[in-house]
């Protein structure tokens, strides 16, 4: 990497000064070359500053200018990384320059400049970076040592370095002489060696001269011998001194041990032992020592002298050899040569090798080199990728995180907006419900207005605090209601001026209203206006050249703005204009020093200064347009040359900003827009890329373009809102609406998520900030509201585009878009071109000749009349002084009247709500004062102590009587006397408050108001005269006028008191009349009497008064109104004289000076007139005209709203009169009402008292007398009401469809004995005793409770009835039919003497008046029409809700498998709710019950429909568990019309295991639940399939349960279980493999490993967090669920492999893990390579099995489907043999698995050869029925089996072979089998024609359309769906029985009721569904069977007895 670095530095870069890779570190260090090399790219434009001195201040300077350069292109550095490369850090100067290799090779390949660069950062995180330049210099600062220090530190290293020389020369000295000892005495050695073989050369030389060449003699045999008995005695020595030496190293090594543990225990036991023995130990060690070493030395010398005999003998014999070889004559110098060259071929081959190795070296360092190169390359690669990562994953949650806080927010928002709705709402119904208490449900119109504006506009209706005081400084709540005050005034004041609301008038009256705007005053007011406040100037609008489309495309970040307008720019040549290039074209521009050209001349003199400092407005001249246009620069040009060009000066505006760390603002980067769109061709249309991004971009681009400001446009041309009161006729012309600056505006829509997704495949993620990264997606949804609302509201140019689809489809889409706007304005364009040249034609139409035109003739035109559209305004010029007069008069004018209107309006208010509170508070005070209490008591007590005190014996005496009674009359008329004078002071205090004069004075204070609002019309109609008056005079040249007529004054009642007046007398200026009602007095007459009085006061307060003085009322206001009316008519009638007495001449003069009438004028006119004399006259004329119409239109205006004020006016007081004489109406109502109820209470009492006169008894308690109420003891009432006589009850006679009273009754006390009791019998029996007693106690008359029976209460219970005679109450329908349930407290059917309307209510909701009732509606019903439905009819809906209730709460329980004790807590549950559920049928025998006829309606409907299918197939299977005995489940199959549907008939005991007894059990099963013989012929030729799970028992050739049923019908097909049959297939080929049980074994032990231990399950919990995985712990494997189970734990293992392998890590490393062992071998089998590819393997397969097995487990799936489905599985598996799955594909060469690395060589081939070959094989033959003709026609059953295009033969044999087989079958189901193979060709062709995928459809769907069309083949393939594949229901039905069997703890269930809960669990409606009406009509049938039978046994005993009776009595007569 050095070298690639080294020669990108010295070649491409040019550095000034070359550098090597071992130099780098030290080139690099003080920062000037990487200033350099960014220098030579452009982004260091300091690189004057560096320095190259090594100092280390200018090492700090260099690279605190180097820190902002590299941060801008992305490279991680700090000031531990320059400091790394300052101190020449190994490596750190050369990871920083691969960085900067590849950042600046990104920007190259980028193009951006350094500005650029900088121009794409955001202002903000700029300004982060220049702080943070700053604080790193200081930290970089404290990292560096001074120059000082590192002087001194060079000192001290030199001084070091020169101590360390010295010592390295001393030893190197010392090594010398120690190496030139060693020299010289090997050269002493050498020369020692070299004379002892000179020496023995020359003996050599010596011998061979002297001997003589003989032959060589051979040894003798006894030399041979002594030889080897040397060899052989030298042999044994050897072996004895090794053996001995071996001996001897063992010694001396035991001797080091126990000299080892003797010292160890000599140290341990020195504080126990003595000295002495210690040293005798040391002694004895150092004798054997001794002793050891003598003997050492000993063997020593005896082996070396053995050792020197040894050489001594082998010298002789080498001397001998040498001799021999001497004489045989061999040459030396030929064994040396031959030597010599030998060596020579040594050295070559030497030499050769060492090439070779050295070569092998440099390959190896290369290679090495090279693939570090490589792994630091994939390193990084691969760390930029994990960064890349987590930034992704840091955007997302950004991203959540932004979009949850907006979320957050939109609630809290929408949240707060609701609570203030719904707490206004509340507020408004509040409100609402006082006032109706108020108003007596008459609640005003005008006040729900009024809340309803205050609800409308967010304010509370009630008030926050009172404005009556202000205070100098309101508090926020009185200002608030302030706010609301005059939220009220105005709509008050609108209605009213709008005639709308309240001040409607009625239709009648509203055809003759004038309008309300009078034209010609408003041009006055409006001509004053424009004088008084004259406009600004507008600006002229710049001139843009017409370009065919101007758009821009806008959206989010990574939406794909830039590809859309790549496109554009291709395919439709516009002109794309995007800000960031067009910046970089203008700073480019700049640097190039780009000039002006003839076109583009900026002039010195037109360059205008703007009055803000930091803007320059720059005039140039377009070359398109050829017109000025205006640019804003956002710096001065000082900086750049006079004779730059536009875009060059703003280049240089925007580089100034840039390199200041300074963002472009909007008016500089629109001003580069409008230069680059002036210089664009105007042959091509402009698009704007992603501009403008802010709604003030928006505003300033609309601006420069059509040169309006639309801040300004929205109140420029409204009104100023001066004048109010009238609109001007013609309103100022608007200026021409000028285009929007674009024509189109696209919006590429796209979500948040799919711009991460985007953001995540783009790598210029990194180079961007976090800011930057935060505005992706959250910049745009602050701004885009915004300018949504511009675009779309405003502009109306806005087009939403979906730019989450494709690519290409995005792109044609915006296209579209283009070119039909392009058409679109072409076309305007067109049209306005026609429009104008139309124009011209009629402008410059050809002049009309004399001789062409008519001769005139004499047509009168019609009069225009002043103020019309046609009239033409007098507009004189007027004097300076008239408008500056005018105009503020006029502004007064219209405050005072919309201010005192408001305030008489807001008056008019109030006294409607006091007159709402006046009127509630009399109607509550007079009710309180007619319950005032009064002496009646005394008087009665009184009496009633005289009348007790009289003896006994004189009450029977006639004249004590007549004394008493005389008494009693003496009381009644003392009560009644009370009474009177009591209704005389009602009745005077009702006078009183009638005449209390506040009707008077508030009706007088209304009157006032209206009377104000004429005033205030009145006065507007003189203040417009005044003001008309005097423009008029102006424009005549006259000097305006004092009007000496005052202003009229309209008087108000008087209304004050006379002390009062007296006081106003003197500053009233509003004359006053007087308001006066005929007094009371006058009326009442002077009589003593009582009665009189009272008469004069009734006359006077009877309505005729009040209508009298609401006539008064009227009369005053019309006779104001008329004063009013007739004001304004002299004012307009006196201007009427003026105008008809004004010189006639004048008129005359006008009249005559047409051209018609000149000779006629000439005679008459004696004074002829000049042209201006005749023009002024006829001006004044003109202006009187409009003086006059403007006056008139005005009173008529005003007459209008007089007479609407006064009609208003008439209204309010009749209003007020009506609402105040229903008061006093009510009161006096409830006055009468008191009066006579005190007297009935009177009347009761002498009743009373005249009865016990009679009676000659004492009145033993008091009597009370209280208000209008009389009773004794304040709780019986006294007179009773007598009881009818009770009715003798009918005798009916029994029906064969009627249920009698007497059958009613025993199925009521069957109803009691069914219900829970709650007690113990012998508690019953006392309670049948104690209501004995109350019976008893009943039939006297209680005493303590003596309140009086209501006889409206027999009216409204008409079955309720009252004895007079015993005093009680009682039911007569219950007392009728004898029904007692033993109602606690108040039994009815006895009778009860407390006289509570809450007992009757009680005891009508009760059960047993439902059941009376019952039984009355069936006694009273005609014969044969009395039914159970009809009885349940006749049932209340209270008695049905509980009968239903209590049926759901039972289906509820046999649904969700609770026990049978349950209801009885769950109506206690139901109880405490409060919920009626009655108080029968709450124990678990109800429930059994009722759960049985529940599975009777299943099995009934289940039948049904067996009844309406043509085949249907049965499926069976038998089970032995030790929870239960052994039973068999039966279901049954059936299709209708396409639709599979399997149910389950019933559970039967199997007695014994074998075939015929299981078919018998079948049988049975289905004769009793379903009462269906499959013997009988109608079923028999139904049953087509019989399904099993394929034990011997029922599969069995012979004597099997399948052959029987074939007995029944032979076509039946056997089908074995496929489900059973794949789990027999994957356990039969994987059992014998070890690969498979070790991995099985493995999971099984790593689940109960984590099951059993929270510990270990916690603790990976843990680590999966860590490692940042969802948490898996091992799960369960076996089980019914074999293969799902398999398969979840398969993915747990091999997802959360790293997990597990951490954590059994962490337990082994743990020395206190008690598991150990096995923790190693679950991690030796997660280790192990070939597991881990197996178990990849695996789980491919268990994959495509278990889809095979969800098809096999649908009971919708036919045959057909399965065996589709195990085709697609077995062409799975086949090429899985060729290639690995996807699972295994992920290991086919690892080595390592999540970061781990596996042992092993990972070789399953055979076993996945073995395993996928034999599964294959055992699923082929899985189907061995498959090979008959019938299951393999069944084939075409199945969709997904028919080829993709039609084929004429498919399916015609296996319709013909299904046909054949089973046409006994379809013979009977009244199928046409000749027809089926021609319906068969019609259907496939019509289906293969209409449908285009035709495996995708269903037999259900081709049933509803082609059903009635081809039945008879359609019939065949519900034949074909019946045919059972599998038997799972059944396995379904034992899993249920086991559940059922165990949650409800009973062992002992009978089949019936097994069967019943089986039947409603798996067969009956969910329970939200379920409807139990026919499970009621059906248990009602059921039991009035069993009554009807149980009665009738009841006759028969009783007609027994009766004959037996007789007996007896006729025997006796005989006797």
């Amino acid at each position: 990497m050095s070298e690639i670095l080294c020669e990108w530095l010295n070649g491409e870069v040019k550095l000034s000064r070359s550098v090597v890779p071992g130099s780098l570190s030290e080139e690099f260090s003080t920062g000037y070359l990487l200033g350099e090399l960014l220098h030579k790219y452009g982004l260091q434009d300091d690189f004057n500053q560096f320095s190259q001195s090594r100092a280390a201040n200018a090492k700090l300077n260099n690279f605190s200018l180097l820190e902002p350069t590299l941060h801008l292109l992305g490279v991680d550095f700090n000031e531990n990384v320059a400091h790394d490369i300052m101190i020449g850090k190994h490596g750190a100067a050369t990871k920083l320059l691969y960085e900067l290799y590849i950042a600046l090779e990104k920007k190259r390949k980028t193009k951006l400049t350094g500005v650029a660069m900088e121009a794409m950062r955001p202002a903000v995180p700029a300004r982060l970076k220049s702080v943070g330049s700053v604080s790193f210099r200081e930290r970089l600062k404290s990292l560096t040592l001074r120059q000082a220090d590192l002087q001194l530190r060079q000192v001290s290293d030199h001084f070091e370095m020169k101590s360390k020389t010295i010592e390295d020369k001393i030893a190197h000295i010392h090594i010398s002489e120690q190496q030139k000892s060693q020299k010289l005495q090997e050269e002493q050695r050498a020369q020692d060696t070299e004379k002892v073989r000179r020496r023995q050369n020359e003996i050599m030389a010596r011998i061979q001269a002297a001997v003589i060449q003989v032959p060589k003699p051979s040894l003798s045999h006894t030399l041979k011998a002594n030889d080897a008995k040397k060899l052989l005695k030298k042999k044994r020595e050897a072996e004895d001194t090794y053996m001995e030496i071996n001996k001897f190293e063992k010694s001396i090594k035991l001797q080091e041990t126990t000299l080892e543990s003797t010292a160890q225990a000599a140290t341990e036991l020195l504080p126990t032992y003595s000295d002495d023995e210690y040293v005798r130990k040391i002694q004895k060690h150092l004798e054997e020592d001794m002793f050891s070493r003598e003997q050492r030395e000993k063997r020593r010398r005896k082996m070396l002298m053995e050792q020197l005999i040894a050489h001594e003998t082998e010298e002789e014999i080498y001397q001998e050899e040498q001799l021999i070889y001497k004489l045989m004559r061999q040459s030396q110098q030929e064994r040396r040569i031959a030597v010599q060259l030998m060596h020579v071929r040594h050295e070559k081959e030497v030499l050769k090798q060492n090439r070779i190795f050295r070569e092998k070296q440099y390959e190896e360092r290369r290679l090495r080199e090279f693939q570090e190169a490589l792994d630091r390359e994939a390193a990084l690669a691969k760390q930029e990728k994990i960064d890349c990562e987590e930034q992704i994953v840091k955007e997302r949650e950004r991203h959540e995180k932004i979009a949850s806080e907006r979320a957050q927010a939109h609630y809290k928002k929408h949240y707060n907006i609701c609570w203030e709705v719904i707490d206004q709402i509340v507020d408004l119904s509040t409100k609402i419900g006082e006032y109706r208490v108020l108003t007596n449900n008459k609640v005003p119109l005008k006040l729900i207005c009024d809340w309803k504006e205050l609800f409308f506009n967010g304010k509370s209706i009630y008030e926050k605090a009172s404005i009556k005081t202000l205070p100098s400084e309101p508090s926020p709540e009185q200002l608030i209601e302030l706010n609301k005050m005059d939220l009220l005034d105005e709509k008050d004041y609108g209605e009213y001026k709008s005639m709308t609301g309240e001040w409607c008038p009625t239709e009648e009256k509203r055809e003759n209203i004038s309008p309300l705007n009078n034209n010609i005053l408003g041009h006055v007011l409006h001509r004053l206006m424009d004088i008084f406040y004259p406009s600004k100037p507008r600006s002229s609008l710049p001139v843009i050249p017409p370009f065919p489309i101007k758009g821009c495309i806008l959206g989010k970040l990574f939406s794909g703005k830039t590809t859309c307008v790549k496109f554009l720019e291709k395919v439709c040549n516009i002109q794309v204009l995007s800000v960031d290039t067009l910046v970089q074209e203008a700073i480019q521009a700049f640097l190039n020093n780009e000039m002006k050209t003839e076109h583009n001349l900026i002039s010195q003199e037109e360059a205008l200064l703007s009055d803000q400092p930091s803007y320059n407005h720059v005039h140039f001249n377009c070359e398109c347009c050829q017109h000025p246009v205006l640019f804003v620069l956002t710096c001065s040009f000082n900086c750049a040359p006079p004779q730059l060009s536009v875009r060059a000066q703003l280049g240089a505006a925007s580089q100034k900003l840039l390199k200041k760390g300074k963002s472009i603002p909007d008016e500089l980067l629109v001003d580069i827009l409008l230069e680059a769109i002036n210089r664009a061709s105007p042959e091509k249309g402009w698009i704007l890329d992603g501009f403008p991004m802010t709604v003030n971009q928006a505003r300033l681009f609309e601006k420069a373009c059509t040169g309006i400001d639309p801040d300004e446009m929205e109140a420029k041309y409204v009104n100023c809102g001066k004048i109010s009161l009238v609109t001007n006729p013609r309103t100022p012309n608007k200026p021409s609406v000028a285009l929007p600056a674009f024509d189109v505006s696209v919006l590429l829509d796209i979500s948040d998520t799919t711009v991460l997704k985007r953001v995540a495949n783009v790598k210029i993620i990194e180079e961007m900030t976090d800011l930057a990264k935060d505005q992706v997606i959250s910049g745009f949804l602050d701004t885009w509201p915004k300018l949504e609302n511009w675009f779309s509201d405003n502009q109306n140019t806005l087009v939403k585009v979906n730019a989450e689809t494709e690519e290409s489809i995005v792109c044609k889409t915006v296209k579209e878009i283009l070119i039909e706007e392009i058409d679109k304005k072409q076309n305007k364009s067109k049209f306005f071109l026609s429009y104008f040249l139309h124009s011209l034609r009629k402008d410059f139409a050809l002049p009309v000749k004399p001789q062409d035109l008519l001769s005139p003739i004499s047509v009168t035109p019609p009069q225009i009349k002043p103020g019309t559209g046609e009239w033409i305004y007098v507009d004189e010029p007027l004097p300076k002084e008239i408008p500056d007069f005018l105009v503020p008069y006029w502004e007064i004018v219209e405050n005072v009247y919309v201010n005192t209107i408001k305030t008489v309006l807001r008056c008019l208010r109030d006294e409607q709500y006091s007159m709402i509170y006046y009127l509630a508070d009399i109607r509550k005070n007079f009710q309180d004062y007619l319950k005032h209490p009064d002496h009646k008591q005394e008087f009665v007590s009184q009496w009633q102590l005289d009348f007790n005190s009289i003896s006994d014996d004189l009450r029977e005496d006639e004249e004590t009587k007549a004394e008493l009674h005389q008494r009693v009359t003496d009381l009644r008329d003392l009560l009644w006397d009370i009474c009177d004078k009591r209704r005389e002071e009602a009745e005077q205090e009702r006078t009183d408050i009638m005449n209390d004069g506040w009707l008077r004075d508030h009706k007088g204070i209304a009157i006032n108001h209206f009377f104000s609002l004429m005033q205030v019309e009145v006065d507007r109609f003189q203040d417009t005269k005044r003001l008309l008056h005097d423009y008029y005079r102006a424009m005549e040249g006259k000097i305006p006028t004092e009007d000496r007529q005052g202003f009229t004054r309209l008087p108000l009642l008087d209304i004050v008191d006379k002390e009062q007046k007296e006081d106003q007398n003197e500053s009233r200026r509003i004359p006053l009349v007087s308001y006066k009602l005929p007094s009371p007095e006058t009326n009442i007459t002077k009589s003593k009497s009582k009665g009189t009085l009272l008469k004069s006061v009734k006359d006077e307060n009877s309505s005729e008064n009040v209508v009298i003085a609401f006539g008064k009322d009227e009369n005053v206001i019309s006779d104001t109104w008329q004063t009013a009316v007739t004001a304004i008519s002299d004012m307009v009638g006196t201007i009427a004289q003026i105008y008809q007495q004004s010189p006639k001449i004048l008129r005359k003069t006008v009249l005559l000076a047409g051209p018609s009438s000149t000779a006629s004028a000439a005679e008459g006119s004696p004074v002829p007139l000049t042209s201006e004399e005749l023009k002024k006259q006829k001006l004044t004329l003109k202006i009187q005209q409009e003086y006059f119409a403007a006056l008139k239109h005005e009173e008529k205006a005003t007459k209008t709203r007089l007479k609407l004020i006064k009609d208003k006016a008439i209204a309010y007081v009749e209003e007020l009169t009506m609402k105040a004489e229903e008061a006093y109406a009510d009161m006096e109502k409830w006055l009468g009402a008191r009066f006579l109820a005190e007297m009935s209470s009177v009347e009761k009492l002498i009743e009373v008292g005249r009865h016990h006169i009679e009676s000659s008894s004492k009145i033993q308690y008091e009597m009370n007398l209280e208000e209008t109420d009389f009773f004794i003891s304040s709780d019986v009432k006294v007179i009773p009401d007598p009881v009818p006589p009770s009715q003798v009850p009918l005798i009916e006679t029994s029906e064969s469809s009627t249920l009698t009273i007497s059958q009613l009754n025993t199925l009521h006390k069957h109803f009691l004995q069914v219900a829970p009791k709650g007690r113990s019998n012998s508690s019953s029996k006392r309670e049948v005793d104690d209501r004995g007693k109350e019976k008893k106690d009943l039939e006297h008359p209680r005493i303590k409770k003596n309140r009086q029976f209501p006889k409206i209460w027999l009216t409204k219970y008409s079955w309720l009835k009252y004895d007079n005679e015993r005093g009680i109450m009682f039911c007569a329908l219950c007392r009728k039919h004898n029904v007692d349930l033993g109602e606690s407290i108040h039994n009815f059917c006895s009778g009860t003497d407390d006289f509570k309307l809450e007992f009757i209510n009680i005891h009508q909701s009760s059960e047993a008046h439902a059941w009376a009732t019952c039984m009355e509606a069936a006694s009273t019903a005609s014969p044969n029409t009395v039914s159970a439905e009809q009885m349940l009819k006749s049932m209340d809906s209270i008695t049905i809700g509980r009968v239903e209730s209590t049926f759901r709460t039972c289906h509820a329980i046999a649904k969700s498998g609770w026990p049978f004790t349950d209801p009885d807590w769950i109506c206690k549950l139901d109880d405490a709710k409060g919920k009626d559920i009655g108080s029968v049928f709450r124990n678990d025998k109800s429930a059994r019950m009722f759960i049985h006829f529940m599975a009777e309606v299943e099995r009934k409907s289940l039948k049904k429909n067996l009844e309406n299918c043509k085949f249907f197939s049965l499926s069976s299977d038998e089970c032995t568990d030790s929870i239960f005995k052994s039973a068999a489940v039966v279901y049954v199959r059936f299709a209708n019309e396409g639709k599979v549907h399997c149910q389950i008939v019933g559970v039967q005991t199997v007695q014994k295991n074998d075939a015929s007894t299981i078919k018998s059990a079948i049988e049975e099963t289905l004769q009793i639940n379903l009462q269906l013989s499959l013997s009988s012929q109608d079923w028999s030729r139904k049953l087509v399939g019989f399904g099993s799970d394929g034990t011997g028992v029922i599969t069995g050739v012979n004597d099997g349960v399948a052959n029987l049923v074939r007995e029944i019908q032979p076509c039946v097909q056997s089908v074995h279980c496929f489900a059973h049959r794949l789990k027999l297939a994957y356990k039969g080929a994987l059992e014998n493999i070890q690969l498979y049980s070790i991995l099985t074994s493995g999971l099984r032990n790593m689940y109960y490993f984590y099951h059993n231990s929270t510990l270990h399950k916690n603790n990976l919990k843990a680590i999966y967090e860590a490692i940042k995985l969802h948490p898996a712990i091992p799960s369960r494997i076996g089980g019914s669920q074999w293969l799902p189970r398999l398969q979840t734990a398969l993915q747990i293992l091999l997802k959360g492999y790293p997990a597990f392998v951490l954590h059994l890590n962490k337990i082994e490393g743990d020395s206190r893990t008690s598991n150990r062992q096995k923790v190693k071998g679950l991690l030796y089998l997660l280790l192990k390579m070939e597991v881990v590819k197996f178990s990849h393997f695996l789980l491919d397969v268990i994959n495509v099995l278990n889809i095979l097995l969800r098809v096999t487990l649908d009971h919708n799936s036919s045959i057909a489907d399965i065996f589709a489905t195990l085709q697609s599985t077995v062409k799975t598996l086949q090429m899985y043999q060729t290639r690995a799955g996807p699972k295994e594909r992920l290991t086919e060469t690892i080595q390592y698995f999540h970061g781990h690395q596996l042992v092993g060589n990972g070789n399953i081939s055979a076993v996945r050869t073995k395993v996928l070959s034999d599964l294959v094989k055992r699923l082929s033959d899985c189907f061995c029925d498959a090979n008959q003709d019938v299951l393999k026609a069944t084939l075409i059953g199945s969709f997904k089996l028919w080829p993709d295009k039609m084929k004429q033969e498919f399916g015609e044999k296996e319709v013909s072979v299904l046909s054949k087989h089973y046409e006994a079958i379809l013979e009977a189901a009244s199928v046409k089998i000749t027809e089926i193979g021609t319906e068969w060709s019609m259907l496939k062709l019509e289906l293969y024609n209409r449908f285009q995928n035709i495996q995708t459809l269903t037999w259900e769907s081709v049933n509803a359309h082609y059903s009635k069309k081809y039945p008879n083949i359609l019939a065949l393939v519900d034949l074909i769906l019946t045919l059972p594949a599998s038997s799972t229901e059944t396995e379904q039905g034992f899993s249920q029985m086991k559940f059922i069997m165990v949650h409800l703890h009973s062992k002992l269930m009978s089949e019936s009721v097994m069967t019943d809960l089986m039947a409603i669990q798996m067969n009956s409606p969910d329970i939200r569904k379920f409807d139990p009406q026919e499970a009621i009509y059906l248990w009602n049938i059921i039991w009035q069977k069993n009554s009807m039978l149980q009665a009738n046994d009841t006759m028969i005993n009783e007609r027994s007895a009766c004959s037996s009776e007789f007996d007896l009595e006729t025997q006796s007569e005989s006797d």
